[in-house]
């Protein structure tokens, strides 16, 4: 995480003195003192959880955190109504046919803007996307991935991880796309080991990535094959240009659906409910 410390500043035309930000900052490391403006509490700022709810919940907008001030903040906007955000829930579907063209730039550029939004432990938000851009970028993946997979299975050099691959020969050799299911894109979300939560901040993300992908008309799969397949191919697994010390956990396809479903499943539910106390 950022090791420079944050700093607060207090607008004194526009602070009100309500204390909102001393009272939902998590850490306790606001004070307002009888006589002034908000400010870190001694050794405060080597507290804060980066959260900048001090900066959200502020009525007037005076509080600035680090470099972040409330006028180049977003408003609250219209939320989807219950109704609306079931429908999403229901009809997502995990897409294995995809048209072929590539999803727009600048359709491209608002699911990755929207990945700084992504909840995460402690706020260390080091998560790494590696994205194909084009189709011709997710092929050049994909032929390298049936070659290598085909020329382990030939040479009984598959790693014990996949070894359960060598049943794809048949498919591999006929031309299919076993592992990108001829999707145009994928992303593959990454996370250095010591982060809070790396064991589930990749997941979050991806998710957050899915569902809004759905909002353009996109169509998404969880590659966990894909997944498997690089993580143990090493001459694969190169190519998304991780930083050092990053971890790949998953890697999800997306572009537009070849398919269209004209109705919603009837899943069998998870579980029982249970009341706690």
């Amino acid at each position: 995480m950022a090791s420079v410390l944050p700093t607060i500043h207090i607008d004194p035309q526009r602070c009100v003195r309500c204390a909102s930000c001393v009272k939902d900052c998590l850490a306790k490391i606001l004070t307002l003192p009888s006589e002034g403006l908000p400010e870190f509490i001694s050794g405060g700022a080597a507290r804060c959880f980066r959260c900048q709810h001090c900066l959200a919940i502020c009525p007037t907008g005076a509080l600035s955190w680090s470099d972040k001030t409330p006028d180049n903040s977003q408003p609250p906007g219209i939320i989807p109504k219950p109704e609306h955000m079931l429908n999403l829930i229901r009809q997502r579907r995990s897409i294995r046919s995809f048209r072929p063209e590539n999803v727009p730039m600048a359709v491209f550029n608002q699911l990755l803007d929207a990945m700084k939004f992504v909840p995460t432990g402690c706020n260390d938000h080091r998560l790494f996307f590696s994205c194909s851009e084009t189709r011709d970028s997710t092929d050049i993946m994909r032929k390298r991935a049936a070659e290598s997979v085909l020329n382990m299975i030939r040479s009984g050099t598959l790693p014990q991880r996949i070894a359960h691959f060598a049943a794809m020969k048949p498919a591999l050799e006929a031309g299919v796309d076993t592992f990108f299911r001829g999707a145009p894109h994928f992303v593959a979300v990454s996370v250095p080991p010591d982060a809070k939560d790396a064991h589930i901040d990749p997941y979050i993300a991806a998710t957050q990535f899915e569902l809004f992908a759905n909002c353009f008309g996109l169509g998404t799969c969880w590659g966990g094959m894909a997944t498997d397949l690089l993580l143990a191919v090493p001459n694969l697994y190169k190519h998304l240009n991780l930083p050092k010390g990053y971890d790949l956990k998953i890697v999800l396809l997306f572009g537009y659906p070849a398919v269209k479903y004209a109705r919603t499943p009837q899943p069998v539910p998870c579980g029982h409910t249970s009341v706690v106390f």
